[in-house]
């Protein structure tokens, strides 16, 4: 039976039980943010007695859901959707990644600098300006996990910003990042946008009890750069289309449409710093596909070309294959064990081959296969009696 419950967003303290209805659900996907939605029954005394229009105040609470010790999801509630003729409340939370979405990449200085200072006269050019240099967020010569570190913590320095996130050791590395206050950088989509370099860790925030069980803390987790998947060290198992192994409902998504030979990105400030990158991969044209091409206009603001550069070779790698996605339903009573396998980790899926009599096999898939995935996302309902784990093969870029 899974526990759901609610917290404090700044602490993580005031832990508190709620009851839940039976279409409450709980996911988790891979470099983004959880979904928790709860539907409370507003007929229910206890839920009541809670007053949870107050108790769980979109911005300043957070909702989560567990099994024995693991919190398999939690966040800060945003949103309430209330019905009186229902007599529900629906309570939406994403994971806390999302309140990074919340804010900006800038100084605890920049709180109190006159907004007037953000950009000064230009020394070397008169008459023209520049971003003031005391204001910029400079970092070097770490590895990209540290650099999303102390992008958060010095969020954390703020008033009022320290929520409860937790971190990892240092590590040094070779990478860099500049970024001038007048950009108004918004700390999630940078977490983001580092997960989508071709050399980007993965970044979790995880949720966890503390110490002593009393509230919630979220470890932020990131790769390294000499392996930038976060995943566990066991490999999970499946079997589908078989009878009696607790797996079923198989759903195969293929997608087409990132299909690309030539992966094109532009970028730069203005139309004097005008960046242009091209990956070109010819996989798809050896094997007798047209040529397709893809553009990325999404990182406007970067002004380095291996920044840009990274973009496109990701691009490219996965544009030469079309992407499958698995998904398909396990019980949580049976190995391997809920709370075992998280988005990131590894799985073999073996299907036998497709016999029309016996309905052993998949008539879709049809031929025998074990294959090495990659679980990207997991997601359950009120009762945990089962989970949905969604899967792709991981591209080879």
């Amino acid at each position: 039976m899974l526990r759901w419950f609610i917290a404090d967003l700044r602490t993580g303290r005031q832990v508190v039980d709620v009851q839940v209805m039976a279409e409450s659900t709980w996911s988790r996907a891979l470099n983004s943010a959880e979904q928790i939605t709860a539907v409370l029954n507003m007929q229910d005394p206890a839920t009541i007695a809670l007053k949870p229009r107050q108790a769980m105040a979109p911005g300043r609470s957070i909702l989560a859901v567990a099994i024995g010790d693991l919190i398999l999801a939690a966040g800060p509630i945003w949103k309430h959707g209330y019905d009186r003729d229902k007599k529900t409340l629906t309570v939406t939370a994403l994971g806390m990644w999302s309140y990074f979405d919340h804010r900006f990449l800038l100084p605890v200085v920049a709180a109190t600098a006159d907004v007037g200072t953000f950009i000064v006269p230009d020394p070397a050019s008169a008459g023209k300006t520049m971003p003031n240099s005391a204001l910029a967020t400079n970092l070097t010569a770490l590895e990209y996990g540290t650099i999303a570190k102390r992008w958060v913590q010095q969020a954390q320095a703020w008033t009022g910003g320290n929520v409860p996130v937790v971190f990892e050791d240092d590590r040094a590395g070779i990478h860099d990042r500049n970024n001038d206050a007048v950009d108004f950088k918004n700390i999630g989509t940078l977490l983001s946008q580092l997960t989508q370099l071709e050399d980007g860790p993965d970044i979790r925030f995880r949720p966890r009890f503390t110490a002593d069980r009393l509230g919630v803390e979220f470890l932020l987790e990131t790769a390294t750069d000499a392996d930038r998947l976060l995943a566990g060290d066991s490999v999970h198992t499946w079997t589908v289309g078989v009878h009696g192994t607790g797996v079923s409902a198989l759903t195969v998504d293929s997608d087409g449409t990132q299909l690309a030979s030539i992966a094109w990105a532009s970028a730069g400030r203005g139309i004097d710093s005008v960046l242009v990158s091209r990956t070109t991969d010819t996989t798809l044209l050896d094997l007798g596909f047209p040529l397709l091409e893809a553009l990325d206009t999404s990182h406007s603001t970067v002004v380095y070309q291996s920044t840009l550069d990274g973009y496109t070779a990701q691009e490219a790698a996965i544009g030469r294959s079309v992407l499958e996605t698995w998904t398909f339903t396990v019980e949580a009573a049976r190995q391997p064990y809920l709370g075992a396998y998280w988005e990131g980790d590894w799985c073999v899926v073996t299907i036998p081959r497709y016999d029309p009599d016996s309905g052993v096999g998949d008539p879709y898939l049809f031929e025998p296969t074990t294959t090495r995935r990659r679980i990207v996302a997991i997601d359950g309902d009120a009762k945990g009696i089962t989970v949905n784990v969604t899967t792709q093969a991981a591209h080879d870029g």
